[in-house]
């Protein structure tokens, strides 16, 4: 993101030797003039857009054992769904709570449709008992939903472990405000949850999709300790100038994979980029982040490789510089979407800090590559490898460029 004489006053002074080329480089010449290294360019030569199914993720036995069970009773769609997620609503006691978006009473009403029939509900429980948080509910979402986050919405289910990545290096202080304003099914706030567990601060999710709201509300009420407090909205992100007032420079942490390239010609709230005359939703998200987060305050993000790398952005990333501090890229290999979203599009994490003031940037950068992340990126490849994701984002050095606190 940073330009050659950017990175020339303060360049990264981490890296890592090439000893172990399946895993991973991290090298002060990542990404130079638009153009990959040929550390990185080499890891990914040999990659394919391919990924494994919804169902490899969940569980291919008990997911068509469910799906089969269920269409017996001509259940199928958002009602399977909803009869899972009673389930765990009813084992779990968490429908004591009031729910704003999800449909409580829809799901017990459906899920008394099956409740004499032993066999869905053995099949139910055996899913709570491998999954007792909820944390693969996103994914059973998409298992019953089928196309509905496929090509052309924009929309693209992250990955649990790429959040779990994700969630790692934002540092997120107590009392803090941590938000997700396309929050999907809720992954990245349950992870982030799920890792500072101990700490007392409040999440905040918004996004579009009222049903996915309330995935999000339910996966919380599984997921969170009771230290951490969540506030839920469903506005379209873009015009939310009303609903998002009162957060607007309050936010401290940002962790977010917003819908990619979809044209925007109207904003409530235009900001600097909008102005350049950018109109695709991934830059313009920038815009947003920049306006809610408070100064000093994180954003870790996915973003479209070609934002980072491409000459037509050039313009944007001079802006990044004024306003950010760029703090880490991860190059992360095609095929991560393939999972959730059929698609081979090249994403990038990029952590990025919100100036205090227009001061000259002294800290440590990384750039890094993950050639892996933890499953499979081509169906024929049944070996999954290293998670070098995994170990990017835990390793002390990249966590000191973060400022991650542990």
């Amino acid at each position: 993101m940073a330009s050659r004489r950017a990175r020339q006053n303060h360049k990264p002074s981490v890296r890592y030797p090439i000893r172990k080329p399946r895993v991973f480089w991290l090298k002060e010449d990542g990404i130079a003039n638009g153009t990959p290294s040929r550390a990185v360019q080499a890891s990914l030569n040999g990659l394919d857009g391919l990924s494994q199914t919804a169902e490899q993720s969940i569980g291919t036995a008990s997911s068509v054992a469910l799906h089969n069970a269920l269409r017996r009773y001509g259940i199928e769609g958002e009602e399977a769904f909803l009869v899972l997620a009673a389930r765990y609503l009813d084992t779990r006691k968490a429908a004591r709570r009031d729910f704003s978006f999800f449909p409580v009473e829809r799901g017990f009403a459906t899920l008394n449709i099956v409740a004499h029939d032993k066999q869905v509900l053995s099949i139910l429980d055996g899913i709570l008992a491998a999954d007792p948080q909820g944390r693969e509910l996103p994914t059973w979402y998409q298992f019953f939903f089928g196309r509905r986050f496929r090509e052309g919405s924009g929309k693209f289910f992250t990955p649990r472990m790429v959040a779990t990545a994700m969630a790692k290096l934002l540092p997120v202080q107590p009392g803090a405000i941590l938000m997700d304003p396309t929050c999907g099914g809720g992954t990245f706030l349950c992870e982030a949850s799920r890792r500072w567990r101990d700490t007392q601060y409040q999440l905040v999710g918004n996004d579009v999709d009222r049903m996915l709201v309330g995935l999000t509300e339910l996966v919380l009420a599984l997921s969170a300790p009771t230290n951490h407090s969540f506030a839920l909205s469903c506005c379209n992100l873009y015009d939310a100038d009303a609903e998002f007032r009162n957060l607007r420079g309050k936010v401290n942490g940002i962790l977010a994979n917003p819908p990619f390239s979809l044209p925007l010609e109207h904003v409530a709230k235009p900001g600097e980029l909008f102005a350049l005359g950018y109109r695709n939703s991934d830059a313009l998200f920038l815009d947003v982040c920049l306006d809610m987060l408070a100064p000093g305050g994180n954003l870790v993000c996915l973003l479209p490789h070609s934002l980072v790398v491409n000459a037509e952005f050039d313009q944007l990333r001079r802006m990044v510089e004024r306003h950010w501090e760029l703090c880490g890229v991860v190059t992360l290999p095609e095929g991560v979407f393939y999972l959730t979203g059929n698609t081979t599009t090249r994403a990038d994490i990029l952590h990025l800090r919100k100036k205090l003031g227009r001061h000259q940037q002294t800290h440590k950068v990384f750039f890094a590559n993950a050639p892996t992340v933890g499953f499979p990126l081509n169906s024929r490849t049944t070996y999954l490898g290293e998670n070098s994701l995994e170990l990017i984002a835990g390793d002390p050095r990249v966590l000191e460029c973060a400022g991650t606190v542990r």
